[in-house]
């Protein structure tokens, strides 16, 4: 056991806290997490992600379990935890406020897959060019447009999704807020990961589901007090998670503000950010 007693459950965030921008994980985070599992403590990857969409370079690292789509889906293995779904209704009403609105880059992810807008195809095939739906993603897209929906059904019936993300153009008619107060009744809205591409993007969180409600019903299921879950993010979508865990931790990249509210701050993830927290709180 490590210096830290008590057995710890730790929730990871992928994309700016576990894996860097090349969706590598570095060296010494990954050394850390085999050395924290060693020491007895248990390690969930916690994601906005769907499962179809983590890279199995990261999966067979070989983590105690793994919450995915912002916390509606938890796994160990091949056992289902829980699992949340977006309504049909919900999905509808949301692809028509996009045409409405002009949005044309959205995407509802859940276990079956990534369901793609038009707009977002287009954007794959520009940044990925033609290896967009190569490998091992190659058989999860679907382009929504070309999904065949029988007569007197709709396609959010024809849709398992258990999160929805989207970006706008350079002028969109609505702002992120706008977006935020429309969708209030059905999601909540969170940033997304494409701060980069367009600063009106978000995720489409079920509401009353989010990371935040995963870290406390892990810890239920397997019998944590939640004073002994830990959580490490980097951004606006992991809010939820690190302000429900025990302790909290942010990364040195962190943005959208997220450490003014944590306990701690590593290091950034090119600096070992990962193996110094595991240091700061004791795993290893």
């Amino acid at each position: 056991m490590s210096a830290t007693a008590t057995p710890k459950l730790v929730f990871l965030d992928i994309d700016g806290t576990l894996a860097d921008e090349r969706h590598v994980v570095p060296q010494s985070a990954q050394d850390a997490c085999r050395q924290a599992q060693r020491n007895g403590h248990k390690l969930f990857i916690s994601t906005g992600r769907s499962l179809p969409k983590i890279e199995h370079s990261i999966l067979d690292l070989g983590f105690d379990g793994v919450v995915s789509v912002a916390g509606a889906q938890a796994n160990i293995g091949d056992r289902v935890l829980f699992q949340h779904f977006v309504s049909p209704e919900d999905i509808d009403r949301t692809n028509e406020y996009f045409r409405r609105h002009g949005i044309e880059n959205y995407q509802w992810q859940g276990a079956d897959g990534m369901y793609i807008s038009r707009g977002y195809l287009r954007h794959l095939q520009e940044t990925k060019g033609s290896v967009w739906n190569a490998g091992e993603f190659a058989r999860y897209w679907h382009v929504m447009d070309e999904i065949e929906v029988p007569e007197g059904s709709t396609l959010g019936h024809m849709i398992r999704a258990s999160k929805g993300s989207y970006f706008s153009g350079p002028n969109p008619d609505v702002t992120f807020e706008d977006v935020r107060r429309d969708m209030s009744p059905w999601f909540q809205l969170v940033h997304g990961s494409y701060d980069k591409i367009s600063p009106n993007n978000g995720e489409l969180l079920i509401n009353g589901v989010d990371k935040g409600t995963a870290v406390r019903d892990v810890a239920r299921l397997l019998g944590y007090d939640i004073a002994d879950t830990i959580a490490i993010g980097d951004s606006d979508n992991d809010a939820a998670m690190l302000k429900a865990a025990g302790t909290s931790v942010a990364m040195g990249n962190a943005v959208h503000g997220i450490e003014e509210f944590c306990d701690m701050q590593t290091t950034d993830i090119h600096d070992d950010g990962i193996a110094n927290a595991f240091r700061m709180l004791g795993l290893i």
